[in-house]
Parts: structure tokens; C-alpha cells; sequence
């Protein structure tokens, strides 16, 4: 990663706050609906399970659902950097060819008119020469 002296837009865009709220809804939803099942099962086969309060279980329900919804978000935001990063490398290298060829173009140009030159002024300066001597 290059040091933060040349980072050249140090602010995040601004869909990135919708990508990591839809990663924690998706991860929140997905681990909620494991924890749920969980609850229904320890709820039926363990004794100690029962033997919990309300306020803990709904603690543990809610505890599943954020880590679940943090652990996606993170996820969600890594790939959407990546992607970004992504696009601009290749919008960099896209870039570059253009400038390559831009360059190329500008060099045979620059050939061309240089050959002309010389064709026109060996022409012009052969005849000079000729009734010269």
C-alpha cells in the first residue's frame, strides 16, 4: 500500500456506506436465522438453556445477529475496494496504451514529415546542385 503522502483521495465514495449496510442486513438476517434454530433446538433438548432468563437469551439472539451482520459488512466493503481497485488499475493501463499509441502515432508522424522534407529538399536542392556546377 503506498504511504498515506500519496494517496490522492483519502475519502471514502460515498455508495460505500449503502454496500456495508446491505453486508451487515445480509449477515445479520443469515446468522439471526441460524441463532433462531439454535434457540429452538437448545430450547427443547438442554435443561441449562431453559434454565437462562429472557434477557439472556435475547442477548445471545441479538450478540449472533451483530457479529454475523460485522463479519459480512467487512466482507461486503473489502470486495467492493477490491473492485474499485480493480477498475482503476485497468482504466490506468487503459490509459497508458492510449498514450503509448498516441506517442507511436506522433513518432511515424513526425517520420513522414521528416522523409518529406528531405524527398522535397533533395529535389529542389538537386536540381540547384546540377546547374551549379
Amino acid at each position: 500500500m503506498p504511504p498515506p503522502s500519496y494517496i490522492t483521495d483519502p475519502l471514502p465514495p460515498p455508495q460505500l456506506s449503502q454496500v456495508a449496510a446491505q453486508g451487515f442486513a445480509s449477515g445479520a438476517l443469515r446468522f439471526g436465522t441460524i441463532s433462531f434454530a439454535a434457540h429452538f433446538l437448545l430450547n427443547r433438548y438442554t435443561p441449562v438453556y431453559r434454565g437462562l432468563t429472557i434477557q439472556f437469551k435475547v442477548f445471545l439472539q441479538i450478540s449472533a445477529m451483530i457479529l454475523g451482520g460485522c463479519i459480512f459488512a467487512e466482507k461486503r466493503v473489502g470486495e467492493f475496494n477490491e473492485g474499485i481497485r480493480r477498475q482503476r488499475r485497468a482504466m490506468d493501463r487503459s490509459r497508458r496504451a492510449w498514450e503509448e499509441e498516441r506517442e507511436v502515432r506522433e513518432m511515424v508522424e513526425r517520420k513522414i514529415a521528416a522523409e518529406e522534407r528531405s524527398q522535397k529538399g533533395s529535389a529542389a536542392g538537386g536540381g540547384v546542385g546540377i546547374a551549379g556546377k
